[in-house]
């Protein structure tokens, strides 16, 4: 606390930060109607205690930029000052702890002034400007030369607002726009329980904000303008919110000609005008265009629904690993007397999808164009604890998801509805989404909690104001229906919301604005998870034995489910000191107060069956192999008892929002760890497993096509000598598991040895599957004593337009080379270049091996100083490669 005071004072003698550039003003372009154009640049922040005038004397008279500082927008107040350096990096060590959290200093330490100056050319006579804003959190005043705009104060982080401003612009001279932001109502104390103590669920904001068992607090609650601001323009009648639903009826296949599809749209048209105004409504998509002559009164709003269209011979969208996510593009615009009043864009898919419960065992079973299938996927928190949010990183945390074979994002309660951005990406990647509102049972009252200021029952009531709510789901909810990826839609995580506003979602809300999707109250709701024998609904989330996942009977459709998923040794030493790096945990036990910090979740004892644990290197090295099999275990575990069991597992979590050292596929800085790797290989569409309880070979297709295969299954000793041989000729039908043989077991050795399933189909291997096991139960140690290898490499790799792509050949000969990482640096710096994908990561070859990994990165960097890297398991050196 004394820290907190101090740097209080400190903020109050001295202010914030003077800038340099005083005369800078940001150019606006006027759009044209149905254009945009993003107001990101040139905006100034400054503590509004700080700021001695109100909004309509500071945007009266000429802005003095003095004791301002230069601000990300979007952003929040937290990443402003820490841009201007006035804080140290939050995500490293215990620097958090330095930075003030808005329930001990106050809201009025959040509360800040954003000014953009900007000058604009000329304004159009003929048409309204619009200035939007897609996300501000959480209460705010907009002011511009000298008005306040907003007639009336903005509430709630999801909710957009847009305001007519062409009354208040002047052409030719600088403009100031002001916007005043506060912080969340009710912050909450971060007092160490999920959600703080709960009451940051009294707003309609994101709950994760005072911590979690995976995250530390946000100091601010992330306070500011977070998402897009935008200038628009329009004539007498807006477009708004247009609405594309597909039918594909039938049971179709990923290939081959189709029967017709029908795609429906309607818009909502607005007459902003006090006269009466006539139009013609016409909207194209596939080379078609329909016209449909409207008038609107003074004022008026209007859904206008236009002519169902047919389409022959349709490209389907279909999720990751099923078929080809082909999308469609529709313009919409409103025409008076030949001039554009306003229009739309968007991208559809053409799919159908529906659902069911299974009568098996309850679970939800997800078709798509007719087709079940068994869904993977993971849980995902936010691309960012502190929002700062892109196109780019959406898109390669997507794209992360689909190189795992997984099929399903769910995007988690406690967090946000993502942005627009985010479902551009999974329509392109074949992503479906599973998309919480805003909700949680540890803030809304699921159970009784010790670390939350109030009861159950006043928690069951959350938020304070219901209509808030609704308005924002509705917002919400019209701004990203439109992406095919989107699939379900789920009231909260684990518990219902406030029940006048649970019915009013199932009653009203749904059923008027999205129908055509599935709504269920909560994520534990038997509607999705069906029965299961121990009445438990999601989970666990800590590290298992490897025949747990093939024996334990869970939820028939999981929601989450989790495990560990520490990063690789280079996040490690971006995260904490070399000093905190060397008290590595012991069996399990963080023992060192940053690693608790950031949320270590512990391995128990099953790093140690590797070595002995001696310093950061070890940990990692031992984290990661532990890491691939725990995940390979889970997927196929679940897999395994497809449709019998379950119908769908969602993995808890992919991702992390920031620096944690729990659960995650790929860290904060965008690197990935082999959990991503050992997921990827469980969820294979056509994969051969072995069952860690029964022993025995097994085959699983997920994927839509029957397959004639031969499976065969090896078993190598660590010398790599070929010991024991089986295989089997089968036909496996789609979405099955078919059991083949048992597996061949070695005589006469001790330790570990290799057994390696590969699965051919018409004469060419499609996948193999490697797994190191023991016959001296829970000790893996002699692995160290495999034969010191290097295997060999040949780069072909390519530059165009600083986006590299090529691929690496990997090959062994004599020996076994186990566990082979590929990484990227830049030669120079020694830094890695991140974020890199690849086909395949962490690869082990039996002697005569030979495996081609697909590589794709951005980097500016000449090729001369780009740099990959071959580590293996018992590699006498790493292979260096230009």
């Amino acid at each position: 606390m004394r820290n907190i005071i101090m740097l209080f004072m400190s903020f109050a003698l001295f202010g914030l930060v003077l800038t340099v550039d005083a005369q800078t003003v940001s150019l606006m372009e006027i759009p044209e109607a149905g254009e945009k154009t993003t107001l990101h640049d040139g905006w100034y922040a400054r503590r509004a205690n700080e700021v001695l005038v109100d909004g309509n004397q500071l945007t009266a008279q000429p802005f003095d930029r003095s004791g301002w500082m230069k601000a990300r927008v979007p952003g929040t107040a937290l990443t402003a000052m820490l841009e201007n350096g006035l804080f140290p990096t939050p995500e490293f060590g215990l620097n958090n702890e330095l930075i003030p959290d808005v329930y001990h200093v106050g809201n009025d330490f959040y509360t800040f002034w954003y000014v953009l100056p900007f000058e604009v050319k000329d304004l159009p006579n003929d048409r309204q400007v619009w200035l939007n804003f897609r996300g501000i959190n959480y209460k705010a005043d907009i002011y511009l030369n000298g008005k306040r705009i907003n007639t009336s104060t903005h509430e709630g982080m999801f909710l957009r607002s847009s305001f007519p401003v062409s009354q208040y612009l002047v052409a030719g001279q600088t403009n100031l726009l002001a916007v005043i932001v506060f912080p969340p109502d009710q912050p909450g104390d971060p007092n160490g329980g999920q959600g703080g103590d709960g009451m940051i669920a009294r707003n309609v904001t994101m709950q994760f904000t005072p911590g979690w068992d995976w995250i530390q607090p946000v100091r601010d609650r992330n306070t500011g303008i977070w998402d897009e601001v935008s200038i628009t323009t329009t004539r007498a009648v807006k477009v708004q919110h247009p609405y594309v639903t597909t039918k594909a009826p039938g049971i179709r296949q990923p290939e081959g000609k189709q029967k017709d599809a029908f795609v429906r749209t309607s818009v909502e048209l607005e007459n902003i005008s006090d006269t009466p105004q006539t139009g013609t409504l016409v909207c194209e998509t596939n080379n078609v265009r329909l016209t449909q002559k409207i008038t609107l009164k003074p004022k008026e709003r209007r859904t206008v629904e236009m002519k169902e269209l047919t389409v022959g011979n349709p490209r389907l969208w279909w999720p990751n690993g099923v078929g080809r996510q082909e999308l469609y593009d529709m313009s919409i615009a409103f025409d008076i007397d030949g001039a554009i009043s306003d229009s739309r864009k968007l991208r559809y898919g053409i799919r159908e999808i529906a659902s069911e419960a299974s009568p098996q065992n309850g679970g939800r079973i997800f078709h798509v164009n007719g087709q079940p299938l068994f869904i993977t996927g993971g849980n995902y928190i936010a691309s960012d604890w502190l929002l700062r949010l892109s196109p780019e990183r959406y898109r390669d945390e997507v794209r992360f998801h689909a190189e795992m074979n997984v099929r399903m994002i769910r995007v988690w309660g406690g967090a946000l509805l993502e942005r627009p951005e985010f479902y551009d990406a999974c329509d392109e990647y074949g992503i479906l989404v599973f998309q919480d509102l805003w909700g949680s049972g540890d803030c809304n009252g699921a159970w009784i909690d010790p670390m939350k200021k109030e009861s159950r029952e006043r928690r069951w009531e959350y938020p304070d104001n219901h209509d808030l709510f609704i308005a924002s789901v509705e917002d919400q909810v019209k701004m990203i229906r439109n992406h095919p990826s989107l699939c379900v839609w789920c009231g909260a995580n684990e518990w219902p919301l406030a029940k006048d506003i649970d019915e009013r979602l199932k009653n009203d809300v749904f059923p008027r604005i999205d129908p055509e999707r599935t709504f269920i109250s909560y994520s534990t709701d038997t509607l999705l998870i069906g029965k299961n024998r121990e009445n438990i609904g999601d989970g666990p989330y800590g590290i298992q034995e490897l025949e747990w996942f093939f024996e334990r009977h869970a939820p028939a459709f999981n929601p989450e489910a989790g495990s560990v998923g520490s990063p690789e040794v280079e996040s490690m030493r971006e995260m904490m000191s070399e000093k905190d790096l060397a008290q590595v945990p012991r069996r399990g036990r963080a023992i060192n107060a940053v690693w608790r910090y950031h949320k270590d979740l512990g391995y128990g004892a099953q790093l140690e069956r590797y070595g002995n644990v001696t310093d950061i290197e070890s940990y990692c090295k031992y984290a990661q192999v532990v890491n691939y099999d725990q995940y390979r275990a889970f997927m196929e575990g679940w897999a395994s008892h497809i449709w019998e069991w379950y119908t769908g597992i969602l993995i808890w979590k992919t991702q992390n929002p920031w620096t944690s050292l729990r659960g995650q596929m790929y860290d904060w800085y965008l690197d990935v760890n082999a959990s991503l790797y050992g997921t990827r290989k469980g969820c294979e569409p056509l994969h051969p497993l072995y069952n860690r309880a029964t022993r025995q070979v097994e085959l699983v297709n997920t994927a839509l096509g029957n397959h004639n295969v031969t499976v065969k299954a090896t078993v190598y000793d660590r010398q790599g000598k070929i010991l024991a041989e089986k295989k089997a000729e089968t036909e496996i039908a789609p979405n099955s598991v078919k059991k083949l043989f048992d597996a061949p077991a070695p005589q006469n050795i001790e330790g570990v040895y290799f057994l390696k399933l590969s699965l051919e189909e018409a004469g060419k291997e499609v996948t193999s599957n490697i797994y190191w096991l023991t016959t001296t139960p829970n000790d893996y140690t002699s692995l160290e004593s495999l034969p010191q290898t290097t295997p060999e490499v040949e780069i072909a790799l390519n530059k165009h337009n600083n986006a590299y792509s090529g691929s690496i050949v990997l090959a062994a000969k004599d020996r076994i080379s186990f566990f082979n990482r590929i990484k990227v640096f830049d030669k120079t710096t020694g830094k890695r270049i991140l974020p890199v994908h690849y086909s395949d990561n962490y690869i082990t070859l039996m002697p005569g091996d030979r495996q081609k990994i697909d590589i794709s990165f951005d980097s500016a960097l000449p090729e001369e100083q780009v740099e990959i890297v071959v580590a293996g398991w018992t590699s006498d050196k790493a292979v260096r490669i230009k």
